[in-house]
């Protein structure tokens, strides 16, 4: 029986030596910081990466290229592995698009191999989750499409809910208007987002200021979690550790027996979401098919 490589790309957030220590192959997303073009290799620290955008650093983005995909996957295929690929949300990216491409083209030459490439309509912490998920499932002795199957149905139970502290990071991304971001900002609103059934950014309410959006955000970790099936909750912040803490302490507050872990919001994300951004991942209930408080004028991903 062949052997199974779980490989996913930069959207995935875990904490720091999670990938490596267990084995997984990390895809390329090259982005751009002040010019400065990076790939897979030299990048800046996260505190670098902030302070750079807190400076006023122009950041662009990429998507994983099939070119990269295929230089990946055929390593691994070289050395007898069937690849299960964890991609970043096809509502947000167009590498799941890219990646699957590149498999199938493997596929012609490598015939007897298997390559599974999963939409996790998920990014962040809840991709990255989704890979531990995967590992485990591997170590149980599963197989790959039995695998890849069972992630494709759990997919909905993964949870991103998350605040920006700077609106204009919405206005950039497209999703406010100048006018509204500028609003927003004054009046200290704080958009609370989650990922839809389409793996799309959408707000699920507003709330004025941090402290209530730290609330928010408690609420709704208590509202979908599922003890059972996490060994953690994943805070994730974009340079703000205290931040990242006072959300924490909420929700041990609301939740004694929950672990918290703790990781900077990855490059990719980071990018869009800006310095300060807080955001919290874990397996639960469903995700709420539909968003019933919408806020005006906020527009979906494209």
């Amino acid at each position: 029986m062949r052997k199974i490589a779980i490989t996913t790309d930069m959207a995935a957030d875990m904490p720091q030596g999670f990938f490596e220590s267990n084995g997984v192959t990390v895809l390329p997303m090259p982005f751009t910081l002040g010019g400065k073009d990076f790939f897979d290799g030299d990048l800046p620290s996260p505190a670098e990466f902030y302070g750079a955008l807190r400076a006023g650093a122009v950041v662009s983005t990429s998507q994983t290229s099939a070119y990269a995909a295929i230089h990946a996957f055929e390593a691994l295929l070289k050395d007898g592995f069937d690849i299960l690929h964890i991609s970043f949300s096809s509502g947000m990216s167009g590498s799941f698009e890219n990646i699957s491409g590149a498999a199938k083209e493997l596929l012609y030459k490598y015939r007897e191999a298997n390559i599974r490439v999963v939409d996790s309509l998920s990014g962040c912490g809840g991709q990255g989750l989704m890979v531990k998920r995967a590992l485990a499932l591997r170590d149980e002795g599963i197989s790959l499409d039995a695998i890849a199957d069972k992630l494709e149905a759990e997919r909905m139970n993964y949870h991103h809910f998350f605040i920006v502290e700077d609106l204009n990071t919405l206005y950039r991304g497209g999703r406010l208007s100048r006018l509204e971001a500028a609003v927003g900002t004054m009046l200290g609103i704080k958009p609370l987002l989650e990922l839809n059934h389409y793996g799309k950014i959408m707000p699920l309410l507003k709330v004025m200021g941090k402290k209530k959006a730290l609330a928010a955000i408690t609420e709704q970790v208590v509202k979908f979690y599922k003890p059972e099936l996490n060994d953690f909750v994943l805070v994730e912040h974009g340079d703000d550790l205290a931040g990242a803490q006072a959300l924490a302490e909420k929700i041990k507050a609301a939740l004694p027996d929950v672990k918290i872990e703790f990781c900077n919001v990855g490059y990719l994300v980071g990018a869009h979401a800006g310095p300060g951004a807080l955001a919290v991942f874990f397996v639960g209930a469903e995700r709420p098919r539909f968003i019933n408080v919408p806020i005006p004028g906020l527009k979906p991903a494209n």
